[in-house]
């Protein structure tokens, strides 16, 4: 049974808010990926955008800082979860939609990110 989060428990919310981001930044992520090599359809990037967006407002609106929600990001697309790197354009286009929402993350520092596979 999951037990409902109340004001008196802030740090399990923030770390609820922190997984939901990187859990959107990663799909998104994969959904780019996909798209980069023709393997999706558009349908799919635009859900995990609209997702991202909506992680990244939520968090905002809780109280996260911009800094925060961009290192959450970074943290989530550094984990070698996979074997082959993004492509650079792939991080591109990621961190440039991370950008408009007003999130200031660094992607493309060669932190080694991976595609799961």
């Amino acid at each position: 049974m999951i037990s409902r989060i109340t004001h008196y428990h802030p740090g399990l919310h923030a770390s609820r808010i922190a997984e939901d981001l990187q859990r959107e930044v990663w799909g998104f992520a994969q959904a780019v990926s996909d798209a980069e090599q023709n393997q999706c359809a558009d349908n799919r990037m635009n859900y995990w955008k609209s997702r991202l967006s909506l992680s990244v407002s939520h968090a905002r609106s809780r109280g996260m800082e911009f800094e925060e929600i961009a290192h959450q990001c970074e943290l989530s697309l550094s984990r070698s979860f996979g074997s082959v790197p993004l492509p650079s354009q792939a991080l591109f286009l990621i961190e440039s939609f991370l950008r408009q929402q007003g999130v200031p993350a660094r992607l493309n520092g060669g932190s080694g990110v991976l595609v799961r596979r």
